[in-house]
Formats: structure tokens, C-alpha cells, sequence
């Protein structure tokens, strides 16, 4: 009986390797770093990345900036990217940028590192006037390991932009909370279209061509937000099913 019990456990655990739920590690190749200076009413931001390896690593990076004020609401994204080929073992500052800040804005910052593959494999962010049940009003620093709720824009056009709002909306109407990133992606194809993916880490979850039609963006985000909320819901069957082995 005990010896039909370990061949169930390991062809459970070759499963969901094969299927890609496996744990991903962050900042194990390449660490992720947001360094910031408060001085009187402005954040100095500067995104870093370092290579741990004793090999060159050709990488991209997004350093994203979210600011809303508490008072009125009013939101603000401000995101900057680009590509690096990092030397081994060598640490390089990837992107500056400066915000204001007052004590009514929550503000995050968030930097990714993606590999070769467009992979995730850095993250850092940062929170300052995070409101919480205990920490309501503080910097929250938060080295790559909490990053609940986060969906990265890495759209290009407007139409991708306004399709990320579309999704966002559904998205957060479904409260799902898990420390994965979720990126709605766009790329350039050809002629005058795009193609949009929404991924988690490395995963895919909706990939289709863009169309300018708002009500063709509306059913598709609302699609791709039910998939994830179906992908998360799996997922944590899944590591539960795991953890009682």
C-alpha cells in the first residue's frame, strides 16, 4: 500500500512540473535593486540590476512608478524600459526618475528584469504610504519577495493601453490575491495590427490580434480576467493537493 501511495506522489510531483507549476525563483542570475533618496517632497529613483553569474547576460528591464493620491483619487503611471548586456558579475544602474510626494500619495515602485526569453527573472518594489491595518502611512520596502496584485503594462500603442484599462477593471472586480505577476504584453506585427498576450511569469494565458473595436477589447478582457481567475483557482488546488502529501 505505502509503495502505491510514493508512485501516486511522484507521478503528481512529474505532472505538474512538466506543466509548468513549479516554483519560480527570482533574483537567483540577475538581482533586481530599487535604490531611493527622499529629499524634502521628491523620491529619487534608480532601478539597478546585478549579475550574480560568472558569465555575460543579456537582459530587458521595466522600472514602473504608481502614484495615487488618497485624497481625490487622481492616478499616475510612469513606466521606462530597455535592454543591457551585463558582464559577469558586474552590477549596473538601468534607469533614473524622480517623482513628487506628498503624505497623500501612495506610491509604488516596481522593477522588472526579464531574461533572453522574456521571462521574469528579477523583481524588486518598493511601497511608501502603503495603507494597512498596521503600518498605515509608512515606506513599506519590499526586496522581490510580496508583490500582491501586481499586473505590469507593457502594452505600446493606445489601443493596447486602453485594452490594459479594460482588463485591469475585470481583473480587480475578481480580488484575486497572489504574489505572481501578471503582464498584459503587446507586440508589433505586421501591417497595422498588434498582438496582445497576457501572461503570468512565463505562462500564457490569452494571446489574440488586436482589433479596434471596443467591444470586441471589452469580451476579450473580460475573457482573458475569467481565465486567470480559472488559472489562480487550479493553482491553488493544486499546491494544496501538494502540501496534504
Amino acid at each position: 500500500m505505502k509503495r502505491y501511495l510514493h508512485i501516486i506522489v511522484a507521478s503528481f510531483f512529474i505532472f505538474f512540473s512538466e506543466n509548468g507549476f513549479s516554483q519560480t525563483e527570482y533574483n537567483k542570475e540577475v538581482k533586481a535593486k530599487i535604490e531611493v533618496k527622499e529629499i524634502e517632497n521628491l523620491l529619487f529613483i534608480t532601478g539597478t540590476a546585478e549579475n550574480l553569474k560568472s558569465e555575460f547576460k543579456n537582459i530587458s528591464y521595466k522600472l514602473s512608478v504608481f502614484k495615487k493620491n488618497k485624497s481625490n483619487s487622481n492616478k499616475s503611471t510612469n513606466a521606462q524600459d530597455g535592454r543591457v548586456t551585463l558582464e559577469p558579475i558586474q552590477k549596473v544602474e538601468l534607469s533614473k526618475t524622480q517623482v513628487n510626494f506628498t503624505k497623500q500619495d501612495e506610491v509604488i515602485v516596481m522593477l522588472l528584469i526579464y531574461d533572453e526569453k522574456n521571462a521574469i527573472i528579477g523583481k524588486d518594489r518598493i511601497v511608501f504610504n502603503e495603507e494597512t491595518e498596521s503600518d498605515a502611512g509608512k515606506s513599506v520596502p519590499v526586496d522581490g519577495i510580496e508583490m500582491v496584485g501586481i499586473v505590469a503594462n507593457d502594452t505600446k500603442t493606445k489601443l493596447g493601453n486602453d485594452y490594459y484599462d479594460m482588463f485591469y477593471a475585470q481583473y480587480s472586480k475578481l480580488k484575486v490575491h497572489t504574489t505572481k505577476i501578471v503582464t498584459v504584453q503587446e507586440e508589433l506585427t505586421f501591417g497595422r495590427t498588434t498582438k496582445i498576450t497576457i501572461l503570468v511569469d512565463s505562462d500564457i494565458i490569452e494571446e489574440f490580434i488586436s482589433r479596434p473595436d471596443e467591444d470586441f477589447l471589452k469580451y476579450m478582457a473580460d475573457s482573458a480576467a475569467q481565465k486567470l481567475f480559472k488559472y489562480f483557482k487550479d493553482l491553488e488546488k493544486q499546491n494544496k493537493m501538494i502540501t496534504q502529501y
